[in-house]
């Protein structure tokens, strides 16, 4: 197995050190990823000024592939890009979400966490919105702290370990397996590629699907999204062009990956995950269902381990490098009434236990906290454990 590689940009040495020496206490790194490279304040600002000629390049039509000999190729190699967001001592004005978006669009960088750039910063915190930053270039945003935490490098994990993180070398395959598979579709239409046809693609509401178009956004195809002018959400600068086919599928891989993440999977309304599904309808795990171990093994990104029952086959979503961890349309499986809990809906008992979305497990009511999210969805409550030394933002999202 080729080991990934890690880079790390940050603009304080200092900082930089910490942040590479924690990752390599992390046991699993060590076996799919070489020793993490820090990049140096030079080295980096040498790399940002060659991702912005690219730019310019690629504006002017100048460039059709990426370059092997620029200050820029350090990142092109990177598996994992990790950027700091506050780069005060780069002799440049740019932030990480800048590099972020250089990265994405102009680099063949896989996987990009950014650190710190939203509050409350460098404390590890749970956001109780569940909203994610699809704003942002980065594929995942977290403060500094939980880049050492275990549970974002592998399973099983204990303790703090948010249900929105994905697997980190899982989403690095993942991410390339949707590139590799795009070079032969950046002219089909995102929807109906994507599995939403029919009845399926009316369950996205108007506020959702914006993201992939400004205009007609059921019709846009791949290539159209990374349009500076379709979407603003591939390419935004003023008339930016990307460098070649293959940054098409890059830039439209992980942004509408980001979008399923952070926009149609939270609200567990048009596709639910194993978790969030099991709560619904504990009956799909068989004769499980008063040993909490079975219903925690449904919180897994290792689907061979969820062992529900087979009617659910048909309704999965099928693209399993789109999602970080196995999910099923809704609306296939609520009126399906070979599933228990729809057939004879009031004889439902709700379960002792509820998963805690800020450890990514079941446990007991009795020891969780109920709250709100910030979705528009039915199913907006969710419960967490509410650990020791984390900070819940914002409490208001706390049910009385």
């Amino acid at each position: 197995m080729t080991k990934k590689k890690i880079l790390i940009c940050d603009d304080s040495p200092e900082v930089g050190r910490s942040l590479k020496s924690g990752i390599e206490r992390i046991g699993v790194v060590g076996e799919h990823f070489e020793k993490p490279i820090l990049a140096g304040k030079k080295e980096l600002e040498r790399a940002v000024k060659a991702l912005e000629k690219r730019l310019k390049l690629a504006r002017a039509s100048k460039i059709d592939d990426y370059p092997d000999d620029d200050a820029a190729k350090f990142i092109d190699e990177a598996d994992l890009l990790v950027i700091d967001y506050a780069l005060f001592n780069l002799d440049t004005s740019v932030t990480g979400e800048r590099i972020a978006y250089l990265a994405r669009c102009y680099s063949k960088c896989g996987i990009i966490i950014a650190l710190n750039q939203y509050p409350p910063y460098v404390e590890e915190y749970f956001d109780l919105t569940l909203r994610g930053h699809l704003e942002s270039y980065a594929g995942l945003n977290i403060p500094s702290d939980s880049l050492m935490n275990s549970g974002l490098w592998e399973e099983p994990w204990s303790g703090f370990r948010p249900w929105s993180w994905p697997l980190l070398p899982q989403a690095i395959d993942k991410l390339e397996n949707r590139v590799s598979e795009l070079s032969e579709h950046l002219g089909d239409k995102i929807l109906e590629y994507l599995g939403f046809k029919g009845t399926k693609a009316l369950t996205l509401p108007r506020s959702m699907v914006e993201f992939l178009s400004r205009a007609k956004p059921e019709e846009t195809t791949f290539q159209e999204f990374v349009d500076s002018e379709r979407s603003g959400n591939g390419l935004r600068g003023n008339k930016e062009r990307p460098i070649n086919d293959e940054a098409i599928a890059r830039i439209a891989a992980a942004r509408i990956g980001s979008w399923l993440e952070y926009s149609v999977l939270p609200g567990q309304d048009i596709l639910v995950d194993a978790p969030h599904l099991i709560s619904r309808f504990p009956s799909l795990l068989g004769e499980n269902t008063q040993d909490i171990g079975g219903w925690n093994r449904t919180a897994s990104f290792n689907e061979s381990l969820l062992k529900l029952d087979p009617i659910l086959e048909p309704c999965q979503f099928k693209k399993k490098a789109w999602l970080s961890r196995p999910a099923w349309f809704w609306n296939e499986l609520r009126d399906n009434e070979n599933i228990e809990e729809v057939k004879n809906p009031w004889t439902i008992r709700r379960p002792d236990h509820v998963f805690c979305e800020d450890i990514s497990k079941f446990d007991a009511r009795d020891n969780t906290r109920e709250f709100v999210a910030d979705l528009n969805s039915p199913y907006s409550r969710r419960y967490v454990k509410k650990m020791q030394n984390i900070q819940y933002t914002p409490i208001v999202r706390f049910s009385m």
